[in-house]
């Protein structure tokens, strides 16, 4: 926690705050930071780097001083209201606990970047290149991020709450316990194209998932079935048939048959009306049967007999089989075909 408020704190300084002038001046004329900074990394007999990881030396954290421990070290600065459009200065920073508050950061780069506990807010982040950058608690609220770029990116307990995501590519994205709330916006057909690089066809079904997994823990139930639906379609198309082809055995041809009879029938279960319509269907169906068959009364009429082959169909596929009609010996086929029915509409 020391390190934590020192790294914040020390941009509030006199030292900071110029310090600080310097390095949005450079961003905004696309100056290299590590030069600005240069004169003021901490110089200390105690700074390891065992592991990639640099030791924070507590005797050095005096609130009335300012130092950064590496060339590329912004962490906790904090930019308001500011435009750095189009800057590559942001590449490799480490900017744990910045903020940036209804800045432009359209068509940046921060390509490498570690941004754990970072938080952008009404932020224009449209084209931002993000790859290979992320980390723990970052958020991303109430921001523009159309067809931004997060390749190789990784997301850990982030929350991207309002923010518009679409056109946005995520190829090879790691995104963990996410948290969104009706106003994120992704789209329906994530966008697999960026400059030169397209998402291989077979990561589309897990990155829909973690978007799914992200509206269930909102609760965003409208939301969740639109992504199991493209999430289902999607593995289908892009895992079950091609593994089908590679194999070219029984079980994975059931496994994908069931998975395309369950899109069609019902939208894997997120589809209610399609179901009633396949079961209405179905149901004039097998009472065309009954009819061609004959119905276990004598009519006088077709329209009567026809009737009574609708009330039968119905009754037999809701599996309410109400007793009052009887069937005789001599039309075995209506029995059997009666059980079928009601075996389909079970299921």
């Amino acid at each position: 926690m020391h390190t934590q408020r020192f790294l914040v704190n020390r941009w509030n300084t006199e030292t900071g705050a110029r310090v600080r002038d310097k390095v949005l001046a450079g961003l905004k004329n696309s100056v290299e930071v590590r030069a600005i900074l240069d004169p003021y990394v901490l110089d200390h007999e105690d700074n390891k780097e065992p592991y990639g990881y640099p030791i924070y030396p507590p005797d050095a954290m005096v609130e009335s001083e300012f130092w950064v421990l590496t060339h590329d070290d912004l962490r906790g600065i904090k930019f308001y209201n500011e435009d750095m459009s189009n800057t590559p200065s942001f590449e490799k920073k480490t900017l744990n606990y910045a903020s940036f508050y209804n800045c432009n950061l359209a068509g940046s780069n921060l390509e490498m970047t570690d941004l754990s506990y970072t938080r952008f807010e009404k932020c224009n982040l449209t084209s931002t290149v993000f790859s290979a950058s992320g980390g723990f608690c970052t958020q991303i609220t109430d921001c523009v991020a159309i067809n931004a770029c997060f390749w190789h990116s990784g997301f850990r307990e982030c929350d991207f709450s309002g923010t518009d995501f679409r056109g946005a590519y995520f190829e090879s994205v790691l995104i963990e316990n996410l948290k969104v709330n009706y106003r994120t916006q992704f789209d329906l057909d994530p966008s697999r194209q960026w400059e030169s690089r397209t998402m291989p066809a077979d990561q589309l079904p897990d990155f829909l998932r973690s978007i799914r997994l992200a509206y269930e823990r909102a609760e965003l139930w409208s939301h969740v079935d639109k992504y199991v639906y493209r999430e289902k379609t999607a593995q289908r198309k892009h895992i079950l048939w091609p593994y089908l082809k590679l194999q070219r055995s029984a079980p994975e041809f059931f496994i994908w048959a069931g998975s395309l009879t369950s899109g069609l029938l019902s939208g894997y279960a997120t589809k209610p009306v399609r179901v009633l319509l396949w079961g209405m269907l179905l149901a004039l169906g097998f009472s065309g049967l009954y009819l061609w068959l004959g119905t276990p009364g004598t009519h006088e009429s077709i329209w009567a007999a026809y009737l009574e082959s609708v009330y039968l169909s119905l009754t037999t596929f809701a599996t309410l089989g109400f007793g009052d009609v009887a069937y005789s010996a001599d039309k075995p086929w209506l029995r059997l075909l009666s059980t079928a029915e009601a075996l389909v509409g079970a299921i």
